[in-house]
């Protein structure tokens, strides 16, 4: 299926590559269907826009939390390996938003609320951690946190 984006443009989504987040997305609830986008198609990137398929400007900035934080430990709730159907853990995917105030060098992420989608069912979720380290603001680029 085709579907307008307004940063992407007109975009074609395969029926099997839609993500559905049944309860939504905190804050946006009521939008179920998305689409992963790597945000670069030509080399390898950590970074992803989550793209609403029901809001065609709605898409989220993501990135792959352990490509700058080896030591992050997502411990995944009973309940949540339930709601997502989670049979194996390489299933899982997690990837954290990332707010840009002005330059990607200030870029932070949300260390504490990631995403989590079972890539085999498609499903996915924002669970909260129960980690007190973890930041909702925790800076990208900072030196001393990024562990390579």
């Amino acid at each position: 299926m085709n579907f307008q984006t307004t940063r992407f443009g007109e975009i074609e989504v395969a029926d099997s590559s839609v993500i559905t987040f049944t309860r939504g997305i905190p804050g946006f609830d009521e939008y179920q269907k998305y689409v992963l986008i790597p945000a670069d198609t030509k080399e390898e990137t950590p970074f992803f826009f989550l793209q609403s398929l029901e809001a065609e400007d709605i898409s989220f900035f993501l990135v792959d939390p352990f490509s700058f934080f080896k030591e992050y430990d997502v411990k995944i709730s009973d309940q949540t390996v339930e709601r997502l159907e989670l049979e194996d853990p390489s299933d899982a995917l997690v990837l954290t938003t990332v707010t840009v105030p002005g330059e990607m060098q200030h870029a932070t992420t949300n260390l504490k609320a990631p995403l989590v989608i079972n890539n085999r069912k498609q499903l996915g979720m924002q669970t909260v951690l129960d980690n007190k380290t973890y930041e909702i603001k925790q800076p990208l680029f900072q030196a001393e946190a990024r562990k390579v």
